[in-house]
């Protein structure tokens, strides 16, 4: 990458962070971070506890309970703590850790490494990659109740976990001096990538208006099934 490609580079992602889309994107990463912070602290804690109660035991039942056990058992406390927030650290996605993801897994995984890829990308395609993290964010709460076995989630996962990482891998392998270089069809590598997460914007787009449907439709079956079981009852009592 040449010295005026990283300068753009490094203005896009200056844009970018204070860009509304964003704020957000970085909001909501910084939001799951701290969440499995005190997750795993709360895991730490409880555990800590549990080795303070069972170190008091022992010490109760051998009589050595004094000063010299009392900072034992801090020790032991406190490293029980720092090793469950070590050991339970989330490692980085992986393309293949992307695929084996749980569905309601599967969109904020697919942000994490996306955010990964950003360096390696144009300006253009990490504009689409903020607007791929907001749909993805969209489709998040859809696939909370959605069967893994179901038709649409089969879809969502080879879109989501397969194709859209293919693609994005598909251009780092091209070599830097011919990203921008016009193939056979007239476009260079950096538009087709662009082309592409256009059309897996669209395509995450339409599975979540999709699946909604699917929920609105479901809503309305049950409200004109409760319309009839109950308003139909009341009717024929008041026609009695």
């Amino acid at each position: 990458m040449s010295q005026s490609d990283r300068i753009l580079q490094q203005a896009d992602e200056l844009l970018r962070r204070v860009s509304p889309q964003a704020r957000e994107l970085a909001r909501r990463q910084r939001k799951r971070r701290q969440e499995a912070f005190m997750r795993r602290l709360r895991t730490g804690v409880m555990l800590a506890i549990a080795a303070i109660i069972g170190m008091a035991g022992v010490g109760v039942f051998f009589n050595s309970f004094g000063l010299a056990w009392l900072m034992l058992t801090l020790v032991i406390a406190f490293l029980v703590i720092v090793g469950v927030l070590i050991a339970g650290s989330q490692p980085d996605v992986t393309q293949e850790r992307l695929m084996e993801s749980e569905l309601p897994a599967l969109p904020a995984n697919t942000e994490q490494w996306l955010a990964k890829q950003r360096l390696a990308l144009p300006a253009p395609a990490n504009r689409k990659l903020d607007a791929i993290a907001t749909r993805l964010e969209e489709l998040r709460p859809q696939l909370q109740n959605l069967d893994p076995r179901e038709p649409a989630a089969v879809e969502v996962r080879r879109l989501v976990g397969v194709e859209l990482p293919e693609l994005v891998e598909g251009y780092k392998r091209v070599p830097d001096h011919l990203r921008r270089e016009e193939s056979l069809g007239g476009r260079t590598p950096e538009h087709q990538l662009v082309e592409g997460l256009d059309i897996v914007e669209s395509e995450i787009s339409r599975m979540t208006r999709q699946l909604a449907a699917g929920e609105l439709d479901a809503l309305a079956t049950q409200g004109k099934f409760l319309e009839l079981k109950y308003r139909g009852d009341e009717d024929l009592g008041n026609g009695r």
